[in-house]
């Protein structure tokens, strides 16, 4: 696939922001029957069904088929299960945030006239802006992180080898905020809105594994956080490092 075609995603007013397997197996050049048969096989794992929803369709003939609707999560989850489109990936989540940013858009801060509704106005959309800046550059991640080899998201998210920042500084006697403040001074890593993320050159070496979770404020508001938590791979990688920079786990020492 050279170039992606006009993207597109419906909205459905039960569901929302939704796009076709249709028009997945179109922009993936795959014939519909293989893409229906691997949704019917995420379809078996547990609390999927409000993700891919089964629908149907007239052809071309007027006859009745079968297909399945993906909301973003969905998409998501079908995508991270197939290997490649990268770009693929992301336009299409980037046009599901724009397009359920555009469905729960309030008016415009320049719109409105009293000056402290106006002014409280634009401070939720700056917050906005940041929250969608970092959820973008979390999937960023995340897609790079599963790219090296593509499997089911929990049972890769649910790895007993992988191990928390906190349990390789216990290694060096140091506390994970030390070790994360090291690893960013070492340009592995730096922090947007509170969140670690790998800076790009090495997003995709399969150091790290996260998952994101949703959290309810006090005021009704949400936002995400993601938890990250190193691989083998990414522990030998900070070994390796911090040793080229005179630094030894204790047992070394």
């Amino acid at each position: 696939m050279n170039q992606i075609q006009t993207i597109q995603i419906e909205n459905n007013t039960e569901l929302g922001p939704v796009v076709s397997s249709r028009t997945v197996a179109e922009e993936l050049e795959r014939q519909h029957q293989h893409v229906k048969r691997d949704l019917e096989k995420i379809l078996m794992s547990p609390n999927v069904d409000t993700l891919i929803i089964p629908s149907q369709y007239k052809d071309s003939r007027g006859r009745t088929q079968n297909e399945y609707l993906l909301t973003k999560d969905g998409f998501t989850l079908y995508m991270f299960n197939i290997q490649g489109h990268n770009d693929f990936k992301m336009a299409y989540i980037n046009k599901f945030n724009e397009m359920e940013k555009q469905l729960k858009q309030p008016i415009a801060s320049y719109m409105i006239e009293d000056p402290v509704k106006r002014a409280e106005q634009w401070i939720a959309e700056q917050k906005e802006k940041k929250q969608l800046e970092l959820e973008n550059n979390m999937n960023k991640q995340k897609i790079a992180e599963f790219e090296p080899k593509a499997s089911y998201l929990d049972t890769i998210l649910n790895n007993k080898s992988l191990v928390t920042v906190g349990q390789i500084a216990k290694d060096y006697g140091m506390s994970a905020q030390a070790l994360n403040k090291l690893l960013h001074d070492l340009k592995v890593q730096y922090k947007q809105s509170g969140q670690w993320l790998l800076y790009s050159n090495i997003q995709d070496k399969g150091y790290t594994h996260s998952s994101t979770t949703e959290i309810e404020h006090k005021d009704g508001s949400t936002s995400v956080r993601m938890n990250t938590k190193w691989t083998q791979k990414g522990r030998l990688f900070i070994y390796e490092l911090l040793k080229d920079n005179d630094i030894l786990p204790t047992i070394e020492i």
